[in-house]
């Protein structure tokens, strides 16, 4: 599906919420690392892309401290592009953290993600825009059906989705691919840190965000080396746990502290029952490695549910205190107007 010709008018999007500085569109972010020898055809490929792209288009490039000149290649081609700006690190802080800072200072209703090795087509971006200018989604995931990938790096990215897709029984093939397009609504409260990038669709998801796949056209590496690899399993296996609690239990932190506790108290009665039956039963009332157990599964269920509370009482004061609320309207009703003393 394509977005309306040039001239046409764009639909409203329901809920949009500009960030008030000449809102655009489209902003379409870049994490740059080290990938000097792709970024002039990428520029051309993607401006090419945005030509067709109604209401205004950004790029923003973020230079995730690059050692081998990308940051010159940004600036030279920024001060000739007027729809072109870049961010720089001081030092390398990771692919999230290039992403909330491109997140920061776009001005576009939607946020379009893109690697900067053309590995990524930024011609699909025209037809990832698409279902969500018709409104049949707010978030559309790009699927790299046929990768052009190592054999390392493909079977990393597998393990990784197959237990993200698992946890959270998210119908999403590609979690790990970074060209995706969403509206803004749903990723301005978002808190990334880390390698949780990856967890984006889960984080829209939660909040009410419609997701869809769209196969994307995946290309061979023509210059410089690729950065991922099986090492970021066990980056993902931690950042699958922060995700897990802060998706499912960050507004209710004693659920998920209620059923360790209750789970712990329930191995200490089961080893008290063995305790008991031993001592009345048999009449054997001799010491057993069973009454540890028993008290240690009883203080680690009391210190779950304390832990719990405490967990709780933080979540009220971060409400409270700190003036946040536990949910975001997207839209209204107009408002009714009395016109009957008119």
């Amino acid at each position: 599906m394509l977005p309306p010709e040039d001239g046409a008018r764009v639909p409203c999007l329901r809920g949009s919420e500009s960030p008030g500085r000449n809102a655009i569109l489209l902003s379409v972010i870049v994490p740059v690392l080290d990938e000097r020898e792709n970024l002039a055809r990428l520029v051309d490929e993607v401006e090419a892309a945005l030509a067709r792209v109604p209401g205004g288009a950004e790029i923003i490039f973020v230079d995730d401290g690059s050692t081998d000149g990308s940051w010159d290649v940004i600036e030279s081609i920024a001060k000739t592009r007027d729809n072109v700006s870049g961010i720089r690190f001081l030092a390398n802080r990771g692919q999230t953290a290039a992403m909330v800072a491109g997140m920061a200072e776009s001005r576009g209703e939607l946020i379009a993600f893109l690697d900067a090795d053309l590995q990524n087509d930024p011609g699909d971006l025209v037809r990832m825009i698409g279902p969500i200018l018709a409104g049949e989604a707010d978030m559309v995931c790009g699927w790299r059906r046929d990768r052009k990938d190592g054999l390392s790096r493909t079977t990393a990215s597998r393990i990784a989705n197959a237990m993200i897709r698992r946890s959270f029984s998210l119908e999403i093939h590609d979690l790990g691919c970074t060209l995706k397009v969403c509206r803004r609504v749903f990723l301005d409260e978002i808190q990334l840190f880390g390698e949780m990038h990856r967890f984006i669709p889960i984080y829209a998801q939660a909040q009410g965000a419609r997701l869809i796949e769209m196969p994307v056209n995946h290309r061979s590496r023509a210059a410089g080396v690729s950065k991922y690899g099986m090492n970021r399993i066990g980056k993902v296996l931690v950042d699958l746990l922060t995700a897990k609690m802060l998706n499912t239990y960050g507004s209710k932190p004693a659920y998920f502290f209620g059923r360790i506790a209750m789970a712990f108290f329930a191995l200490g009665t089961a080893a008290f029952a063995v305790v008991a039956y031993r001592t009345f039963a048999l009449e054997r009332p001799q010491s057993t490695p069973m009454i540890f157990f028993m008290l240690l599964a009883y203080v680690t269920g009391l210190l779950s549910l304390m832990s719990g509370l405490l967990a709780e009482l933080n979540i009220r004061v971060l409400y409270q205190a700190g003036g946040r609320k536990p949910y975001r309207v997207i839209e209204r009703t107009p408002a009714h107007t009395d016109d009957a003393g008119a």
